[in-house]
């Protein structure tokens, strides 16, 4: 299948009033004619290039002076006249990392510490920094360099990434790196100076939009693991500086029925054209989409900006277009569950005819901008009692008792519109339709994190976990992105993602309640054996890797599926989600892990062998308690050789205690 057109009869622009980035490189690298053409040659992949040989005027101009109707040879002249590959990063050392950090020691379980043993090793293989031409001549190349060495999530992602890093930085506090820690906060420092806030990444194809805000989580755990005061009085103006912006540029005053005024938070990037990594697929779906296509241009970004890229989450339920729904047009037909490739032929009048393989999402009914969404406000509370604490720390009651304050009110937003009295649980809020958006995801839990909610409403979170969420926690390999099964994102079933399991089990782990802390040790425990299996132990012919995302129907450790890019190893966030789970859970625990219970699933006749297993050690529980002469440990041993299952031996050791 042909994947490009030869010849672009006239230039075709997006009807869009808000550009992906601004500046004198916003017509190269973000919208505009040489956007849509590379995309539309099959070009986009290399022009425009790494780095301008021209000035941006001069680009322009010879851009403009390019004839239609426009061959794709004379584009790729023009392309290699005016770009060249160049590679922005080059492979740094860590100057910090060692192969056994303190903490390693401190794992007592052999599997345990081997995985903290693999995962500290991968640390060293993604320290990056910038090549020494890219902050010599910054103007010529379309990314923002940063001063020191950080850690990328590995990959396809080579560069920094905002809220990744957030994870990153916590498995690196576990390798006791605080020197590369400070550096990336550093960076992260010059980033705000720059813009203001964060961005999504270093590319200015993403400069218009953030991630999840979490600088300031970022800047306690290190001052927490270092107590540098210095560091963190120097970092506090910038933490001042991105929760204005956020603030400033990402709040909604929300009234509810009985009249009360609340000021939020949502996703809501600036831009609303198609993004240009992704450009003709933004530009099909925001010209066959509902609600015009700004908004849903603009929705898109947000949803990048939420760090969900793409989730059930953010389209309609309802309607047109809604992954429910059946919908034919043309040549393309689509229904829940298929994921059928198709070609799609665009056509616009006499310009130009583009054949590509399309798979039909439901992107057409993305509302992110309608979205009040829990995990925001949960972060900006957090960050808010966070700031609040910094402040107090050194002394400065006044910015303390501000920020309290701000917590505090909007902590009253959250419990007023996004707690569900009938279900017991925090839910995303509609705000064009003014009701809750009754599906779970993780995020449902998070305001737990926050320490504030009272011990009724963790009870009854409890009661929704178990027994009203749809059945979240009934999956061997960890907790679902969603229970949504039609849409085929990657932010949906089956995928199960490090962030936001850690933030799952983080809530439920600091919410005061037995039972929820009982949830969050066994979804760690799945969680950690998932990705102990897919490093340690692969099954298939799948090779040993820490993946960015894994199907939880599973603990065998195979990757997630879905996405507009291949599943990625490395990775950033998986690593440090997962050294963090272990230093909360099994630091200094003589008990074996409970997450390794039951480890059979990767043998042809596992199931089986389990079977035969688990009735011998039933027969073997049965004969002791009725000869009390049994000698207790040779069977123990047996059955722990046989099925390799702590829970037996467990069973069998309470046994000979009584005898």
């Amino acid at each position: 299948l042909k994947h490009h057109v030869d010849v672009i009869s006239e230039p075709v622009l997006p009807n869009c009033s808000e550009p992906v980035c601004t500046g004198p490189l916003s017509n190269i690298y973000c919208s505009g004619k040489l956007v849509h053409a590379a995309w539309a040659f099959g070009l986009q992949n290399t022009c425009p290039g790494d780095m301008m040989l021209q000035s941006p005027d001069a680009i322009i101009n010879a851009l403009n002076k390019l004839e239609y109707p426009l061959k794709r040879d004379d584009f790729k002249r023009f392309c290699s006249q005016n770009f060249a590959p160049f590679p922005y990063l080059k492979v740094a050392k860590l100057i910090d990392w060692t192969e056994d950090p303190p903490n390693l020691r401190r794992v007592k379980d052999t599997k345990l510490r081997s995985l903290a043993k693999r995962l500290n090793g991968i640390w060293k293989f993604l320290g990056r920094e910038f090549d020494d031409k890219v902050r010599e001549k910054p103007e010529i190349f379309p990314v923002l360099p940063v001063p020191n060495p950080f850690v990328v999530p590995g990959g396809f992602f080579q560069m920094y990434f905002y809220w990744d890093s957030y994870w990153i930085m916590k498995g690196l506090l576990f390798s006791n790196m605080t020197v590369t820690v400070r550096n990336m906060i550093e960076n992260f420092a010059t980033v705000i100076r720059y813009h203001g806030f964060i961005p999504n990444a270093g590319n200015i194809q993403l400069s218009r939009r953030s991630q999840p805000p979490l600088f300031t989580q970022m800047l306690a755990d290190y001052y927490q693991a270092t107590g540098n005061e210095t560091f963190l009085s120097e970092c506090l103006p910038l933490v001042d500086a991105e929760l204005s912006w956020w603030l400033a540029n990402r709040s909604v005053v929300v009234s509810t029925d009985s009249s009360q005024h609340y000021t939020m938070f949502q996703y809501r990037a600036a831009s609303n054209c198609p993004r240009p990594e992704n450009y003709l697929v933004d530009l099909y779906n925001g010209l066959k989409g509902t609600g015009g296509a700004e908004f849903i241009w603009s929705s898109i970004a947000s949803a990048c900006e939420s760090g969900l890229d793409f989730s059930s989450r953010w389209f309609a339920y309802s309607g047109a277009h809604s992954p429910v729904l059946k919908f034919e047009w043309g040549r393309m037909s689509y229904a829940s569950g298929t994921k059928s490739s198709t070609k799609l032929i665009l056509y616009r009048a006499d310009s130009f005819k583009l054949s590509l393989d399309f798979i039909p999402d439901s992107k057409y009914s993305i509302r992110t901008n309608k979205i009040l969404p829990v995990d925001l406000n949960v972060f900006m509370v957090w960050n808010y009692d966070t700031a609040a604490d910094l402040y107090h720390s050194l002394g400065s009651d006044s910015k303390s008792q501000k920020y309290r304050k701000m917590a505090d009110e909007l902590w009253s937003g959250i419990e007023a519109v996004l707690w569900n009295e009938a279900a017991g649980v925090w839910f995303d809020y509609d705000l064009a339709k003014r009701k809750h958006r009754r599906k779970f995801y993780p995020s449902n839990v998070f305001p737990l994190l926050l320490g504030r909610a009272k011990s009724q409403k963790a009870d009854r979170v409890n009661y929704y976990l178990r027994y009203s969420s749809g059945g979240a926690l009934d999956y061997r390999g960890g907790i679902p992105s969603s229970l949504d099964r039609e849409c085929h994102e990657q932010w949906d079933f089956p995928n199960g993602w490090a962030p936001s399991t850690h933030l799952f089990v983080e809530s439920l782990r600091l919410s005061s309640n037995e039972d929820l802390y009982e949830i969050a040790l066994q979804t760690a425990n799945k969680f950690v054996r998932t990705v102990y299996n897919g490093l340690i132990n692969p099954s298939g012919k799948r090779p040993a890797a820490c993946w960015e995302k894994y199907d939880i129907r599973f603990d065998d450790g195979r990757p997630g599926v879905g996405g507009e890019y291949p599943v990625q190893m490395g990775f950033g966030w998986t690593n440090g989600a997962v050294l963090d789970m272990i230093l909360r859970f099994n630091i200094d625990d003589e008990e074996s892990f409970r997450g390794f219970t039951f480890m059979y699933n990767h043998a042809p006749y596992a199931l089986l062998v389990a079977l035969v297993c688990l009735t011998f050690s039933v027969w073997c529980v049965f004969k002791i308690l009725r000869n009390r002469r049994v000698t207790m440990r040779s069977v123990a041993k047996g059955v722990w050789l046989s099925t390799e299952s702590i829970e037996a031996s467990r069973l069998i050791d309470e046994c000979d205690e009584d005898n």
